[in-house]
């Protein structure tokens, strides 16, 4: 039994019936608080690193966050000193936890943003498509679950106009010998490198 209605039971400001049913409320809410933080440690654990199951899961825990302070609020207000501590000790390790899943989100984003832009890449004959990629996926994000360009325009249909607007960083169609390459040009890899950077801002 908590020590404080042990406190009111033996100086005859509770009775013991009543004690030992607020016992068992707070005993019970505790023990869920337990079960939960437990279950999400298991969730974690196990996720599948998939975008959307992280952000998922980071969405479902901030709104347990936001429900934890309420209760939290509650329980200071009723003077469960023993219950806010508990509640609060349960919401520092889902924030840790938030924390957790937040990066793991950029991590996915990342990755989904990087596979889908390769796979697009791949239908161009790019000059120096690891250069072309570091530009692009800064334009990039994910939107409604799709890989897509900031400004909402669809992945397919924004590197199509990129390449309209520039076209110097595709590979010239025709003969061998024809377009920009090393050993005509003059110029080495690095110094072609550097001169793409120059125009694709």
């Amino acid at each position: 039994m908590l020590k404080i209605l042990q406190n009111l039971l033996e100086t005859g400001k509770i009775s013991e019936e009543a004690a030992k049913a607020i016992d068992a409320e707070v005993s019970k809410i505790i023990k869920e608080a337990r079960d939960e933080a437990a279950s999400w440690r298991v969730k974690y654990k196990e996720l599948n690193q998939t975008y959307e199951e992280v952000v998922s899961s980071k969405t479902s825990l901030e709104e347990q966050l936001k429900s934890l302070d309420e209760r939290i609020k509650k329980a200071k207000e009723e003077g469960k000193k023993e219950l806010v501590k508990e509640l609060e000790a349960q919401k520092q390790e889902k924030e840790e936890l938030s924390k957790k899943l937040a990066e793991l989100e950029n991590t996915s984003k990342a990755l989904r943003i990087e596979n889908a832009l390769n796979k697009a890449l791949n239908n161009y004959e790019v000059i120096d498509p690891e250069v072309v990629a570091e530009v692009l996926k800064a334009k990039l994000d994910v939107i409604d679950g799709e890989v897509k360009f900031k400004d909402g325009k669809s992945l397919e249909d924004g590197i199509k106009e990129f390449f309209e607007n520039k076209p110097h960083l595709l590979k010239a169609k025709g003969n061998a010998g024809s377009g920009v390459e090393a050993n005509t040009s003059g110029f080495s890899e690095d110094t072609l490198t550097a001169r793409l950077l120059k125009k694709l801002y």
